[in-house]
């Protein structure tokens, strides 16, 4: 990756692409730790879509007791807070394309599609 200093200021930063497969985005969805990403995926009516998004946003629960369909065992949704819409969103691993995170896009395997 090409390191911002004052000579190379008006470059372009070099993309890196890494292909990994369903489990490995969501333990590097797990290890983001908080910090922004952006995810490419198909929407359950079949529209694309991507988002700017944190993982552990407290910020809109309504409530303490009730957790989200999305926490429970052996299923393919990941819940997290998407910072243009201000609310929870969940994202489904089974129509995850890309995820990009930390100037590295990960592209899934098996979903290779959308990247811009």
């Amino acid at each position: 990756m090409l390191k911002l200093t004052k000579e190379n200021k008006g470059k372009t930063r070099m993309n890196k692409s890494i292909p990994i497969n369903r489990t490995k985005a969501l333990s590097l969805l797990y290890t983001t730790g908080g910090r922004f990403f952006s995810a490419a995926f198909n929407k359950k009516d079949g529209s694309y879509r991507k988002m700017t998004a944190r993982t552990g946003v407290r910020k809109w629960r309504k409530t303490r007791t009730k957790k989200s369909f999305a926490h429970k065992h052996n299923n393919p949704y990941f819940l997290v807070g998407d910072i243009h819409k201000g609310e929870y969103r969940v994202i489904n691993l089974e129509t995850l394309h890309w995820v990009k995170y930390g100037g590295i896009t990960y592209i899934i395997s098996d979903g290779i599609r959308g990247i811009s």
